[in-house]
Protein backbone atom coordinates (compact mmCIF):
# COMPACT_ATOMS: atom_id res chain seq x y z
CA UNK A 1 0.00 0.00 0.00
CA UNK A 2 1.24 3.46 -0.79
CA UNK A 3 2.14 5.75 2.00
CA UNK A 4 2.55 9.71 1.57
CA UNK A 5 4.11 10.52 5.00
CA UNK A 6 4.88 13.80 5.85
CA UNK A 7 8.50 13.95 7.63
CA UNK A 8 9.26 16.77 9.96
CA UNK A 9 12.17 18.30 11.41
CA UNK A 10 12.72 17.10 14.89
CA UNK A 11 15.80 19.29 15.41
CA UNK A 12 18.27 21.58 13.51
CA UNK A 13 21.77 22.10 15.14
CA UNK A 14 24.67 24.53 14.20
CA UNK A 15 27.95 23.86 15.31
CA UNK A 16 31.83 25.08 14.48
CA UNK A 17 33.82 23.02 12.60
CA UNK A 18 37.79 24.24 12.85
CA UNK A 19 38.09 22.73 8.81
CA UNK A 20 38.66 26.52 7.64
CA UNK A 21 35.98 27.81 10.55
CA UNK A 22 33.06 25.93 8.93
CA UNK A 23 29.77 26.82 10.51
CA UNK A 24 27.95 23.45 9.25
CA UNK A 25 24.43 22.64 10.36
CA UNK A 26 22.36 19.06 10.94
CA UNK A 27 18.74 18.60 10.18
CA UNK A 28 17.27 15.25 11.79
CA UNK A 29 14.38 13.76 10.03
CA UNK A 30 12.29 10.50 11.25
CA UNK A 31 10.54 8.37 8.64
CA UNK A 32 9.23 4.69 9.71
CA UNK A 33 9.98 3.21 12.93
CA UNK A 34 12.07 -0.11 13.17
CA UNK A 35 13.53 0.83 9.97
CA UNK A 36 17.08 0.10 9.13
CA UNK A 37 17.96 2.43 6.70
CA UNK A 38 21.47 0.97 4.72
CA UNK A 39 21.21 2.29 1.11
CA UNK A 40 21.44 6.01 0.34
CA UNK A 41 21.74 7.50 -3.06
CA UNK A 42 21.83 11.83 -3.36
CA UNK A 43 20.50 12.94 -6.95
CA UNK A 44 21.46 16.76 -6.20
CA UNK A 45 21.49 19.33 -3.26
CA UNK A 46 17.75 18.76 -2.36
CA UNK A 47 16.89 15.08 -3.65
CA UNK A 48 18.11 12.18 -2.05
CA UNK A 49 16.52 8.36 -2.44
CA UNK A 50 16.85 6.07 0.87
CA UNK A 51 16.35 2.07 0.49
CA UNK A 52 15.58 0.19 3.53
CA UNK A 53 13.71 -3.77 5.53
CA UNK A 54 10.48 -4.35 5.29
CA UNK A 55 10.48 -3.41 1.45
CA UNK A 56 10.44 -0.01 2.39
CA UNK A 57 12.07 2.76 0.09
CA UNK A 58 11.15 6.84 -0.51
CA UNK A 59 12.96 10.10 -1.78
CA UNK A 60 12.65 13.99 -0.92
CA UNK A 61 12.95 16.26 -3.37
CA UNK A 62 12.74 19.41 -1.37
CA UNK A 63 15.78 19.13 1.70
CA UNK A 64 13.32 17.09 3.31
CA UNK A 65 10.62 18.98 3.88
CA UNK A 66 8.08 16.67 2.48
CA UNK A 67 8.81 12.45 1.73
CA UNK A 68 7.52 10.35 -0.16
CA UNK A 69 7.55 6.84 1.11
CA UNK A 70 6.06 3.60 0.03
CA UNK A 71 7.02 -0.24 0.44
CA UNK A 72 7.30 -3.30 -2.18
CA UNK A 73 6.04 -6.94 -1.69
CA UNK A 74 7.65 -9.29 -4.10
CA UNK A 75 5.65 -12.58 -4.31
CA UNK A 76 4.32 -11.95 -0.82
CA UNK A 77 8.25 -11.17 0.35
CA UNK A 78 9.40 -7.52 1.84
CA UNK A 79 12.87 -7.72 0.69
CA UNK A 80 15.34 -6.06 2.49
CA UNK A 81 16.91 -3.19 0.79
CA UNK A 82 21.01 -2.85 1.48
CA UNK A 83 21.67 -1.79 -2.07
CA UNK A 84 20.33 0.67 -4.20
CA UNK A 85 21.21 2.99 -7.61
CA UNK A 86 19.84 6.07 -8.83
CA UNK A 87 20.67 6.54 -12.53
CA UNK A 88 18.48 9.78 -13.18
CA UNK A 89 15.24 11.73 -11.80
CA UNK A 90 12.78 8.39 -12.19
CA UNK A 91 15.66 5.57 -12.57
CA UNK A 92 16.10 3.60 -9.80
CA UNK A 93 17.45 0.07 -8.88
CA UNK A 94 16.76 -1.70 -5.46
CA UNK A 95 18.47 -5.00 -4.69
CA UNK A 96 17.31 -7.32 -1.51
CA UNK A 97 19.49 -9.43 0.17
CA UNK A 98 18.49 -12.73 1.17
CA UNK A 99 17.04 -15.31 -0.52
CA UNK A 100 15.60 -15.16 -2.84
CA UNK A 101 17.13 -12.20 -3.43
CA UNK A 102 15.13 -9.60 -5.92
CA UNK A 103 16.62 -6.64 -7.80
CA UNK A 104 13.61 -4.41 -9.06
CA UNK A 105 13.76 -1.45 -11.55
CA UNK A 106 11.70 1.78 -11.85
CA UNK A 107 11.68 3.76 -14.78
CA UNK A 108 8.63 6.86 -13.62
CA UNK A 109 10.05 7.20 -10.03
CA UNK A 110 8.48 4.52 -8.12
CA UNK A 111 5.26 4.11 -9.87
CA UNK A 112 5.94 0.65 -11.10
CA UNK A 113 8.18 -1.92 -10.80
CA UNK A 114 9.29 -4.93 -11.89
CA UNK A 115 12.09 -7.38 -11.46
CA UNK A 116 15.15 -7.69 -13.62
CA UNK A 117 16.85 -10.38 -11.81
CA UNK A 118 16.24 -13.06 -8.98
CA UNK A 119 18.75 -15.58 -7.11
CA UNK A 120 17.09 -18.42 -5.44
CA UNK A 121 20.44 -19.94 -4.29
CA UNK A 122 19.56 -21.11 -0.45
CA UNK A 123 23.20 -18.73 -0.40
CA UNK A 124 22.41 -15.88 -1.79
CA UNK A 125 23.26 -12.76 -0.28
CA UNK A 126 24.13 -9.77 -1.77
CA UNK A 127 25.77 -6.76 -0.39
CA UNK A 128 26.49 -3.87 -2.56
CA UNK A 129 25.71 -2.19 -5.68
CA UNK A 130 27.69 0.03 -7.96
CA UNK A 131 27.19 1.72 -11.64
CA UNK A 132 30.12 3.78 -12.74
CA UNK A 133 28.11 5.67 -15.43
CA UNK A 134 24.39 5.40 -16.85
CA UNK A 135 24.91 1.98 -18.65
CA UNK A 136 27.36 -0.09 -16.56
CA UNK A 137 27.29 -1.32 -13.10
CA UNK A 138 28.38 -4.02 -10.96
CA UNK A 139 26.26 -6.18 -7.44
CA UNK A 140 28.17 -8.26 -5.73
CA UNK A 141 27.36 -10.76 -2.82
CA UNK A 142 28.91 -12.87 -0.34
CA UNK A 143 30.39 -16.35 -1.83
CA UNK A 144 28.99 -19.57 -2.69
CA UNK A 145 31.49 -22.63 -2.75
CA UNK A 146 33.81 -20.38 -1.91
CA UNK A 147 33.85 -18.09 -5.10
CA UNK A 148 31.96 -14.42 -4.87
CA UNK A 149 28.86 -13.40 -6.90
CA UNK A 150 29.63 -10.68 -8.51
CA UNK A 151 26.93 -9.30 -11.53
CA UNK A 152 26.96 -7.28 -14.14
CA UNK A 153 24.66 -5.24 -16.37
CA UNK A 154 25.30 -3.34 -19.23
CA UNK A 155 21.80 -2.09 -20.71
CA UNK A 156 21.00 0.41 -17.36
CA UNK A 157 20.14 -2.80 -15.01
CA UNK A 158 17.47 -4.56 -17.54
CA UNK A 159 19.32 -7.77 -17.25
CA UNK A 160 22.37 -9.02 -15.07
CA UNK A 161 24.54 -11.54 -15.59
CA UNK A 162 27.31 -13.60 -13.38
CA UNK A 163 31.21 -13.03 -13.93
CA UNK A 164 33.05 -15.97 -14.30
CA UNK A 165 34.16 -17.10 -11.17
CA UNK A 166 37.42 -18.63 -12.00
CA UNK A 167 39.18 -15.52 -12.54
CA UNK A 168 38.35 -14.37 -8.66
CA UNK A 169 40.42 -16.12 -6.26
CA UNK A 170 39.03 -18.56 -3.61
CA UNK A 171 37.47 -16.95 -0.32
CA UNK A 172 38.74 -18.78 3.02
CA UNK A 173 36.48 -19.93 5.56
CA UNK A 174 34.77 -17.66 7.49
CA UNK A 175 35.88 -14.19 4.84
CA UNK A 176 32.58 -12.60 3.05
CA UNK A 177 31.26 -8.94 2.65
CA UNK A 178 29.22 -6.69 4.94
CA UNK A 179 26.19 -5.71 3.89
CA UNK A 180 26.32 -2.40 6.19
CA UNK A 181 25.98 0.70 3.76
CA UNK A 182 26.38 -0.26 0.01
CA UNK A 183 30.01 0.88 0.01
CA UNK A 184 32.40 -2.06 -0.63
CA UNK A 185 32.53 -2.59 -4.26
CA UNK A 186 33.90 0.69 -6.43
CA UNK A 187 35.00 1.03 -10.29
CA UNK A 188 37.46 3.57 -11.61
CA UNK A 189 37.20 3.42 -15.50
CA UNK A 190 38.81 0.05 -16.12
CA UNK A 191 39.31 -0.51 -12.23
CA UNK A 192 37.12 -2.63 -10.57
CA UNK A 193 37.22 -3.29 -6.44
CA UNK A 194 35.55 -4.57 -3.54
CA UNK A 195 36.54 -6.30 0.04
CA UNK A 196 35.88 -8.84 2.61
CA UNK A 197 35.63 -8.95 5.70
CA UNK A 198 35.15 -11.83 8.87
CA UNK A 199 38.10 -14.13 9.33
CA UNK A 200 40.16 -12.86 6.23
CA UNK A 201 39.82 -9.56 4.95
CA UNK A 202 41.09 -7.94 1.86
CA UNK A 203 41.29 -5.95 -1.19
CA UNK A 204 39.96 -7.40 -4.27
CA UNK A 205 41.85 -5.40 -7.08
CA UNK A 206 41.28 -5.94 -10.97
CA UNK A 207 42.24 -3.61 -13.65
CA UNK A 208 40.00 -4.64 -16.83
CA UNK A 209 36.99 -4.85 -14.69
CA UNK A 210 36.49 -8.10 -13.49
CA UNK A 211 38.30 -10.17 -16.19
CA UNK A 212 41.04 -11.12 -13.54
CA UNK A 213 41.93 -10.06 -10.06
CA UNK A 214 44.68 -9.65 -7.52
CA UNK A 215 44.53 -9.27 -4.13
CA UNK A 216 45.94 -7.00 -1.29
CA UNK A 217 46.07 -7.10 2.54
CA UNK A 218 44.91 -3.81 4.41
CA UNK A 219 45.93 -3.10 7.99
CA UNK A 220 42.25 -2.88 9.18
CA UNK A 221 42.50 -6.28 11.80
CA UNK A 222 40.81 -9.71 10.89
CA UNK A 223 39.96 -12.82 11.90
CA UNK A 224 36.85 -12.90 13.95
CA UNK A 225 33.45 -13.20 12.37
CA UNK A 226 32.71 -9.01 12.64
CA UNK A 227 36.13 -7.83 11.86
CA UNK A 228 37.55 -6.50 8.80
CA UNK A 229 36.95 -4.52 6.09
CA UNK A 230 33.46 -2.96 5.99
CA UNK A 231 33.68 0.38 3.42
CA UNK A 232 35.40 1.99 1.34
CA UNK A 233 36.05 4.99 -1.24
CA UNK A 234 38.65 5.48 -3.89
CA UNK A 235 39.15 9.09 -4.81
CA UNK A 236 40.47 8.11 -8.21
CA UNK A 237 42.50 5.12 -9.41
CA UNK A 238 45.09 5.22 -6.93
CA UNK A 239 43.71 7.55 -3.79
CA UNK A 240 41.90 5.31 -1.17
CA UNK A 241 40.81 5.18 2.33
CA UNK A 242 39.12 2.09 3.69
CA UNK A 243 37.21 1.96 7.11
CA UNK A 244 35.87 -1.10 9.31
CA UNK A 245 37.71 -2.79 12.96
CA UNK A 246 35.40 -4.57 14.94
CA UNK A 247 32.05 -4.97 14.59
CA UNK A 248 31.75 -5.76 18.31
CA UNK A 249 34.33 -3.93 20.06
CA UNK A 250 35.97 -0.45 19.66
CA UNK A 251 38.92 1.22 21.55
CA UNK A 252 42.59 2.24 20.66
CA UNK A 253 44.41 -0.84 20.00
CA UNK A 254 42.18 -1.87 16.78
CA UNK A 255 42.89 0.27 13.60
CA UNK A 256 40.06 1.36 11.81
CA UNK A 257 41.10 3.74 9.70
CA UNK A 258 44.10 3.20 6.38
CA UNK A 259 45.20 5.17 3.38
CA UNK A 260 46.39 4.37 0.07
CA UNK A 261 48.40 6.47 -2.80
CA UNK A 262 48.87 3.36 -4.69
CA UNK A 263 45.57 1.82 -5.76
CA UNK A 264 45.99 -0.41 -2.49
CA UNK A 265 49.25 -1.66 -2.66
CA UNK A 266 50.43 -0.43 0.31
CA UNK A 267 48.64 1.13 3.08
CA UNK A 268 49.09 3.80 5.55
CA UNK A 269 47.04 3.79 9.58
CA UNK A 270 45.45 7.07 9.74
CA UNK A 271 45.78 7.36 13.87
CA UNK A 272 43.31 9.22 15.39
CA UNK A 273 42.61 10.29 19.34
CA UNK A 274 39.01 8.74 19.92
CA UNK A 275 38.54 4.97 19.04
CA UNK A 276 35.52 4.36 16.12
CA UNK A 277 34.25 1.31 14.22
CA UNK A 278 33.67 2.47 10.88
CA UNK A 279 30.66 1.65 8.90
CA UNK A 280 30.58 3.97 5.96
CA UNK A 281 32.99 6.21 4.86
CA UNK A 282 32.95 8.56 1.45
CA UNK A 283 35.27 11.36 -0.28
CA UNK A 284 34.06 14.78 -0.36
CA UNK A 285 37.13 16.05 -2.19
CA UNK A 286 40.69 15.18 -2.60
CA UNK A 287 41.44 15.81 1.04
CA UNK A 288 38.22 15.73 3.07
CA UNK A 289 37.05 12.47 3.66
CA UNK A 290 34.07 11.63 6.36
CA UNK A 291 33.08 8.00 8.57
CA UNK A 292 30.07 7.21 10.35
CA UNK A 293 29.07 4.00 12.72
CA UNK A 294 27.66 3.63 15.45
CA UNK A 295 30.33 5.33 17.65
CA UNK A 296 29.74 8.91 15.73
CA UNK A 297 30.88 10.43 12.83
CA UNK A 298 33.95 11.86 11.94
CA UNK A 299 35.78 14.20 9.54
CA UNK A 300 39.55 13.58 8.60
CA UNK A 301 41.42 16.21 6.12
CA UNK A 302 44.11 14.08 4.23
CA UNK A 303 45.98 17.54 3.56
CA UNK A 304 46.47 18.76 7.17
CA UNK A 305 46.47 14.79 8.39
CA UNK A 306 43.80 16.06 11.02
CA UNK A 307 41.18 14.08 12.72
CA UNK A 308 37.68 15.69 14.41
CA UNK A 309 34.64 14.44 15.62
CA UNK A 310 31.53 16.01 14.61
CA UNK A 311 28.91 16.40 16.83
CA UNK A 312 25.69 18.41 17.06
CA UNK A 313 25.42 21.91 19.65
CA UNK A 314 24.25 19.64 22.15
CA UNK A 315 27.37 17.97 22.26
CA UNK A 316 25.94 14.43 21.03
CA UNK A 317 27.40 12.08 18.90
CA UNK A 318 25.85 11.69 15.24
CA UNK A 319 25.94 7.81 14.60
CA UNK A 320 24.81 6.45 11.70
CA UNK A 321 25.34 3.26 9.25
CA UNK A 322 25.71 5.12 5.83
CA UNK A 323 26.25 8.58 4.23
CA UNK A 324 26.55 9.96 1.05
CA UNK A 325 27.31 13.44 -0.70
CA UNK A 326 25.89 15.39 -3.13
CA UNK A 327 27.65 15.15 -6.59
CA UNK A 328 28.30 19.31 -5.51
CA UNK A 329 29.84 18.48 -2.10
CA UNK A 330 27.80 21.08 -0.51
CA UNK A 331 25.81 18.76 1.50
CA UNK A 332 25.79 14.77 2.87
CA UNK A 333 23.12 12.64 3.73
CA UNK A 334 23.27 10.36 6.43
CA UNK A 335 20.94 6.91 7.67
CA UNK A 336 20.82 4.65 9.91
CA UNK A 337 18.30 2.67 12.39
CA UNK A 338 15.36 3.43 13.96
CA UNK A 339 14.26 5.07 10.31
CA UNK A 340 16.79 8.00 11.09
CA UNK A 341 18.06 10.27 8.43
CA UNK A 342 20.17 13.78 8.80
CA UNK A 343 20.88 16.16 6.40
CA UNK A 344 24.67 18.30 7.01
CA UNK A 345 25.29 21.60 5.60
CA UNK A 346 27.40 24.23 5.34
CA UNK A 347 30.32 23.67 4.26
Amino acid sequence: MRKEILVIIISIFFFKSSFAQETLSVSHFNTLPKLSIRALEVVNDKTVWFAANRGVWGYTEDSGRTWHIDSLKVDSIYPQFRSMAVLNDSTVLLLGIASPAYLLKTINKGKTWKVVYKNTHPKAFFDSMVFYDKKNGFALGDPINGKIMLIKTTDAGETWSPLADDKIASLSEGEACFATSNTNIDVHKNMLWFITGGKRSRLFYSNNLGKSFLTYNTPIPQGETMTGLFSFDFFNEKLGIVTGGNYDKTDTSIVSLALTKDGGKTWQVIKHSKPFFGSCLRFRNATDVFITGHDGTFRYDLKKQKMEEIKDAEGESLKFMTLRFSPSGKVAWMAGGNGKIALLKGF
